[in-house]
């Protein structure tokens, strides 16, 4: 129940200078390939290709990462399953690789969308202060 070696093996954006009224932000990630592997150190572990993309639309711009981790579990055979060519996960291991494809890449796509002057992928949390006054502690 483990991420390591979470790497970017790739890393690409683009800012069209097109102008729009409304923006829509999608984000999207994908798992687009599973192998099982085996490491003197960890064990067995799944070595998983990911993909996270961001858009901007109408076509203002993207933000494309491509990468690989290395998800490892106590149990690993209780969690995937090999049938022909194709490796399946159980919904545990798909949750854990998701999230923790999701939290690092947001993360890089953050900075690329500062970068190339694009909205965040992510919504920022922001204050909101009652209109009343507040009183604070004077500086010394």
């Amino acid at each position: 129940m483990t991420v390591l070696n979470f790497k970017i093996n790739k890393l690409s954006g683009e800012r069209k200078e097109k102008n729009a009224k409304s923006l829509e932000v999608k984000a999207n990630s994908t798992i687009l390939s599973v192998k099982k592997g085996k490491d003197k150190r960890i064990g067995e572990y799944l070595h998983v290709n990911f993909r996270y993309d961001v858009e901007y639309t109408p076509g203002m711009g993207s933000i494309h990462l491509e990468g690989s981790l290395w998800y490892q579990h106590p149990k690993l055979d209780s969690v995937m399953s090999e049938v022909k060519d194709k490796v399946e996960l159980k919904n545990e291991a798909i949750k854990e690789i998701s999230n923790s494809v999701i939290q690092e890449s947001i993360v890089e796509a953050l900075d690329m969308s500062r970068k190339l002057q694009l909205p965040p992928p992510l919504q920022l949390p922001t204050v909101t202060v009652k209109p009343e006054k507040m009183k604070f502690s004077k500086a010394s």
